[in-house]
């Protein structure tokens, strides 16, 4: 891999998120590219702002209005460069002005890779996680995207979704080439099933295959409903990475719920890799 790209609202950053950004760079030796968005078409972090301005100091112009987004945009361009350095990393900057979604996925598809952050939002209404416009990205993006973790320590243990499909097989093989890094690492294989089917020989097979890019593979075999198995499994993971592909649609479509979507992230502090077929 050699193309990261960090997705942010050009005023608001998160620094556990650039952390996170800097440690997946540093580990492929990728340069990571800091995507600043500025919503040109509402722009409601600084409508915010400028309400409290205006009633501080009675009322800004147009142009100092104008002075002062653009000076909040640099200290942010500035914070991430920093940690970047500060970090080993080589950071690019691209400051985009637009519609923030289509930018995003502009930039998706000359990227290996997206992070984001689940609370990254372009409305001033600040409802379920991930919102809309995250959601959106998971969709449309050009390549894999990452959900960065609120808190993150290291990777452990890569755990891969699975089912048998051609989607799921397809993300488990998407992140094994963007991460050969992680070869010493435990991979693990949870394939959830409605019922116990008995299929051993997809199982050999694909443990097989993950024994070339792993030196330590488990399968583990859940039973039941592949969204409560999947969230029951992972509430109490640590230091590791999960890897969802369409398979995971099941599981993200009860993330992406407003009534789940909350609780799941928050509880399931892991990051998680989607991409599909």
């Amino acid at each position: 891999m050699e193309k990261i790209l960090l997705a942010m609202d050009a005023m608001h950053v998160n620094t556990q998120t650039i952390e996170f950004s800097c440690y997946l760079a540093r580990l492929t030796g990728s340069r990571l590219t800091g995507v600043f968005l500025e919503d040109l078409l509402s722009e409601p972090a600084f409508e915010a702002y400028q309400q409290v301005a205006q009633m501080q100091a009675g009322g800004i112009t147009d142009t100092q209005a104008a002075a002062a987004k653009a000076e909040a945009t640099d200290a942010n361009i500035r914070l991430f460069r920093q940690a970047c350095e500060s970090r080993g990393v080589v950071p690019n900057i691209h400051r985009d002005r637009g519609i923030p979604l289509n930018e995003v996925i502009k930039e998706s598809r000359f990227a290996d890779l997206v992070v984001v952050d689940a609370e990254t939002s372009f409305t001033r209404e600040r409802g379920p996680l991930p919102g809309k416009f995250v959601k959106d990205v998971l969709q449309e993006s050009e390549c894999p995207v990452i959900i960065a973790p609120y808190t993150f320590h290291a990777i452990d243990e890569v755990i891969f979704a699975y089912n048998g499909s051609a989607s799921s097989v397809w993300a488990i093989k998407q992140f094994a080439y963007l991460f050969p890094e992680l070869k010493q690492k435990k991979a693990l294989i949870v394939d959830v099933k409605e019922k116990n089917d008995g299929a051993i020989e997809e199982q050999y097979k694909m443990k097989e295959w993950l024994r070339q890019h792993y030196n330590h593979v488990e399968i583990k075999v859940l039973t039941g409903d592949a969204s409560d198995e999947l969230f029951g499994y992972l509430i109490d993971k640590k230091n590791a990475i999960v890897v969802i592909g369409a398979y995971g649609r099941g599981w993200l479509s009860r993330l992406l719920k407003p009534s789940q979507a909350r609780i799941i992230v928050k509880t399931v502090n892991l990051p998680l890799f989607i991409t599909h077929h």
